[in-house]
């Protein structure tokens, strides 16, 4: 009898399975993986080799609320060996890949300039980075929205670090504002950020992307053989923040409570890009 029932079992779920896995588009997840893993190679080279920025922000009339930022980054082209893939996990309900990718600095000691970086004094220092990838447009604005906050956040780091140029004017006629501008901008280059976790502020199309960054200033300052800048504590931490562009959508104007920030955790599961 307990033979027959657990036969009767195996039959119910056997189907359910097949569903399940007919549902995975091979095409789909082969697409998103394979992007997901170039995008953490792409950040593997911003954290090693470094990233140059250049970002303008204004505020026209503080009254109405008229910012406008640009932030545009680039990296050179650069030999590299010995990435590897520690993670690859795939969510086929909702077509997203999310790839780790590390790197061990010994296995570029012979690409660097010597003179420059002493990588000897870290033989066993590993890189971690991670990217999300999908080839679902209607998945595609959260994931652009976390490469936007990690722009975001690799902007403020560098403004602990580097500082910014600030130009303002302001103009009173008859006793009132009349008008009330500032100008702030950046034009350079930062290594050595490392991707800490993400989180969301709000839930669906509204929530806005929260990325955190930081920098271990002890060992940047080893490698690279001088003190980068005078700052006592260990790391440098910096949050970067971006909105989703969903066409014909305003965005949020409040921010509502943000939900804590999870390190390298994984969107698969109980941890989801998708709000």
């Amino acid at each position: 009898m307990k033979t027959k029932l657990l036969f009767a079992v195996a039959l119910a779920i056997i189907p359910a399975i097949m569903f399940s896995a007919s549902k995975v588009d091979p095409r789909k997840k082969l697409n998103s993986i394979n992007s997901a893993k170039i995008l953490a190679e792409r950040n593997i080279v911003e954290t090693v080799y470094g990233i140059k920025l250049k970002y303008n922000e204004q505020v026209d009339n503080f009254i109405d609320g008229t910012f406008q930022g640009t932030t545009e980054t680039k990296t050179g082209k650069r030999k590299i060996v010995g990435i590897e893939f520690d993670e690859i996990k795939y969510d086929p309900d909702k077509d997203i890949a999310m790839v780790t990718a590390s790197l061990k600095l010994s296995r570029i000691a012979d690409l660097v300039d010597s003179a420059k970086f002493n990588l000897e004094k870290y033989p066993d220092k590993v890189i971690h980075r991670t990217a999300f990838a999908t080839s679902t447009p209607a998945n595609a604005p959260k994931i652009a929205a976390l490469r936007a906050a990690e722009i975001d956040a690799y902007k403020n780091l560098y403004k602990k670090i580097g500082g910014f140029t600030l130009e303002s004017h302001t103009s009173v006629e008859n006793f009132m504002l009349k008008s009330d501008q500032v100008k702030t901008s950046v034009i350079g280059a930062l290594m050595g950020a490392e991707f800490m976790g993400f989180s969301w502020e709000g839930e669906g199309d509204d929530a806005i992307a929260v990325v955190k960054l930081r920098i271990n200033m002890k060992d940047l300052s080893d490698m690279l053989g001088e003190k980068v800048v005078d700052f006592d504590r260990e790391y440098l931490e910096a949050e970067g923040q971006a909105a989703q562009r969903i066409e014909g959508k305003p965005q949020p104007a409040e921010q509502p409570e943000s939900k804590q920030i999870n390190k390298a955790e994984p969107i698969i599961g109980n941890i989801d890009v998708v709000p």
